[in-house]
């Protein structure tokens, strides 16, 4: 017969309990023979047994015994069932509409005997997602569950779970990232989703090519490609620029599953943002097309900023003109200077002459679009160009080149109603009356445009500090001459003379897609004299002639609105933004304000976006949601003008290697000690013996205090009550 221990406890040091009880004892002694002549010696030993016992039960109590209870208990694994939402699962099978993540949910759900039941009625079980992420789900998350985001990282999602769980069920088609690492690991059993047999792709995996690129210069593009499910396949590679074909290359694809490097090269002749695209022909039978093509821009510059000078004489200007340009690395100057005029004339046959004849044709008709920007310093050019040259210029300029016209005594005088082909280029008129006048020195005055203008930003002051701006070039030496003129509505003068009559001295203006400027001194050399004279060195002079090169060739980081793309690759669905900078030429109020942005998506057609100013002055955020991959154009629409910039948006599906991997599976239940299952196996059975393993045993002991029960009070008071009954019914109370 099994007998429940009973324990003891004892409240007070065992020593003072049994003193008390000696205590006790003795005090009953002495009411004994107190009360034994009175009562006779039965009724005394009565009432001192009842006393007795009850003093007993009292100090029992202080030993504490407790009646000790026992009761076993299993303790069933938790297992957690993890399933694998990346972008691969949610491709479907050969002939199989459904999706690797359906046949997922129908195992765990589905069929007389949905897994989820099977195992919950004898475990506990936690529904996990994995991708970019883990993530806990409630089993009623499981039917609105879609495939999306990159590969999981599951040696990280193990050590996560290892803490609650000693089981880990893995529905996966392999495509995740797994490290073995010396962390904890539950035992992990896979089950593999997906046919590798039956899958076919070609894809392109990986794509290096250069951001920048220079004109005329051949651009490499190394390009990678994998293939499954196709055996020995010759493909081209095609690479084309919105539509247009640039490069085409063969390639053949040995093997299943094959895997080839190759490369695609073509030579940008224009300068800008190419959008190009490199795609594969889709194949029959193909489980994704949308990985046959990748996007990527290359901005196309300069490599050096070709610059032709035509001067009409040796002069002190040409001389530090051309020492600033050639100070200048990315610049390639090519300059020529007039010594003798045509109507010059030289009793020495040409054979003996020393001077080279001025080579009009190769400059102005063969090679004028080689170069970037045209500078005529004091110089005639109705004397020696015709006027088939000046229309070449004229195209030239119209292009999106630029042109400079250096002042000067010598400067074609165009005016009048006999314009040459130049005349309405020119943002200027002259003064036929006073042509050019040298009588006295003449001041400088910067205008409210010039302090707005990106270009005369040259000292180191902000437009905040407008007064030290407009000082500092009122400071600078004056102008020995001046060629006086009147300039279009469409230009804007940036400098003038500090005369009663202020006369042009700096003007630049837009034209077509070109841009002019036009500086009516051949005395501007005095400026960096000046300034290398009171100590100040030559670099505002350097910096002046740099700006105005860059300016004149369009160089982004002067254009008064700059578009700036985000640094990191951007997906299709995620939130985008863009920073808009901008500072207004134009000197209408509001003008900073007057922005309009657009986003369109690779067809054309007009996305909604948010513009919203920032913290920094003239700067806006502009935010939009790109829908899908493809190439975005983002436009914004100022005062100054139309900027466009283009974008890259990856499809989620655009590099995706949706390719079973199955091997990997089994690396991941060999490491953690588990096994690799597949659909077709018996998965309750299979869970449940690795489940089972993982079960603990813990015995449960409760202690019942014996004195705390309503019995042994009871008793206690019965006896205290006895005693007092007996006492008053024999006259001692």
């Amino acid at each position: 017969m099994n007998m429940n221990p009973i324990t003891i406890a004892p409240v007070f040091p065992l020593g003072l309990i049994i003193l008390l009880f000696a205590a006790a004892v003795a005090a009953v002694g002495v009411q004994y023979r107190l009360s034994r002549p009175k009562l006779g010696t039965k009724r005394a030993l009565k009432l001192s047994f009842l006393r007795l016992l009850a003093a007993v039960t009292l100090l029992a109590c202080a030993l504490n015994p407790s009646l000790m209870t026992t009761a076993v208990h299993k303790l069933s694994p938790a297992i957690a069932i993890v399933v694998d939402t990346s972008d691969s699962m949610g491709q479907s099978g050969a002939g199989d509409p459904a999706t690797r993540l359906d046949n997922v949910k129908a195992l765990l759900t589905e069929g007389q005997s949905p897994l989820l039941d099977s195992l919950g009625n004898d475990f506990g079980i936690s529904i996990y997602g994995l991708s970019d992420s883990l993530r806990p789900l409630q089993s009623g998350d499981l039917a609105g569950l879609t495939p999306r985001g990159q590969k999981g990282d599951v040696a990280e999602a193990l050590q996560t779970l290892s803490t609650k769980n000693s089981v880990v069920v893995l529905f996966s088609d392999g495509n995740v990232g797994w490290r073995s690492s010396q962390g904890p690991k539950p035992t992990t059993l896979t089950v593999a989703m997906g046919n590798p047999g039956a899958y076919r792709d070609i894809l392109i995996t990986e794509i290096d090519a250069p951001a920048l690129a220079f004109r005329g210069r051949e651009v490499i593009i190394d390009i990678k490609i994998k293939s499954y499910g196709y055996q020995d396949l010759t493909l081209p590679i095609l690479l084309q620029e919105s539509g247009k074909l640039l490069a085409v290359k063969d390639v053949r694809l040995q093997g299943n599953p094959a895997e080839l490097a190759t490369s695609l090269s073509f030579i940008p002749r224009e300068l800008g943002r190419k959008d190009l695209a490199i795609s594969i022909p889709h194949q029959i039978g193909e489980n994704i097309f949308a990985n046959n093509q990748n996007n990527l821009t290359i901005n196309v510059v300069r490599d050096k900023t070709r610059i032709l000078m035509v001067s009409g004489s040796p002069s002190m200007n040409y001389r530090f003109m051309r020492v600033a340009l050639k100070s200048d690395p990315s610049i390639d100057l090519l300059s020529f200077v007039i010594l003798r005029t045509p109507s010059d004339i030289l009793n020495v046959p040409p054979q003996q002459q020393s001077l080279i004849p001025f080579p009009v044709e190769t400059l102005f008709i063969k090679e004028l679009d080689t170069f970037d920007l045209l500078i005529f310093d004091n110089f005639n050019y109705a004397l020696y160009l015709k006027p088939e040259y000046l229309d070449s210029i004229r195209s030239f300029v119209e292009d999106g080149a630029g042109i400079a016209m250096i002042g000067g005594p010598n400067l074609h005088s165009e005016g009048g109603d006999n314009l040459s082909p130049l005349g309405d280029l020119l943002p200027y008129r002259f003064i036929q009356e006073e042509f050019y006048r040298r009588d006295s020195p003449v001041g400088l005055r910067l205008t409210r445009a010039g302090a707005e203008h990106p270009l005369m930003q040259i000292a180191d002051y902000s437009s905040e500090d407008a007064g030290n701006l407009f000082r500092f070039w009122q400071q600078l030496p004056s102008l020995d001459g001046i060629n006086l003129i009147e300039v279009n509505e469409s230009a804007d003068v940036l400098l003038q003379s500090a005369d009663r009559m202020a006369w042009p001295i700096l003007t630049v203006a837009e034209y077509r897609e070109g841009r002019v400027l036009a500086i009516t001194s051949d005395y501007t050399w005095k400026w960096y004299m000046g300034m290398v004279a009171s100590g100040k060195g030559n670099q505002f002079y350097l910096r002046l002639m740099h700006r105005m090169v860059r300016w004149l060739t369009k160089d982004p980081g002067l254009d008064p609105v700059q578009i700036i793309l985000p640094k990191m690759s951007v997906a299709a669905g995620q939130e985008t933004d863009i920073r808009i900078r901008y500072r207004s030429e134009k000197r209408s109020p509001g003008a900073n304000a007057a922005i309009a942005f657009s986003v369109f998506n690779p067809e054309g057609t007009k996305i909604p976006s948010e513009l919203k100013p920032t913290a920094q002055p003239g700067e806006h955020l502009v935010s939009f949601n790109p829908a899908r991959g493809g190439i975005y154009r983002i436009r914004v629409e100022t005062p100054d003008g139309t900027v466009e910039e283009s974008m890259v948006v990856a499809d989620f599906l655009a590099s995706l290697d949706a390719a079973p991997d199955h091997g990997q599976l089994e690396k991941i239940a060999a490491a953690t000690g588990g096994k690799y299952l597949t659909p077709e196996d018996d998965l309750v059975r299979e869970i449940k013996a690795y489940a089972r393993q993982g079960e603990k045993n813990f015995i449960e002991e409760k202690h019942l205090p014996i004195w705390a029960t309503p019995f042994v009070l009871a008793i206690v008071v019965a006896l205290l009550s006895s005693e007092w009954y007996f006492r008053r019914r024999w006259g001692l109370a």
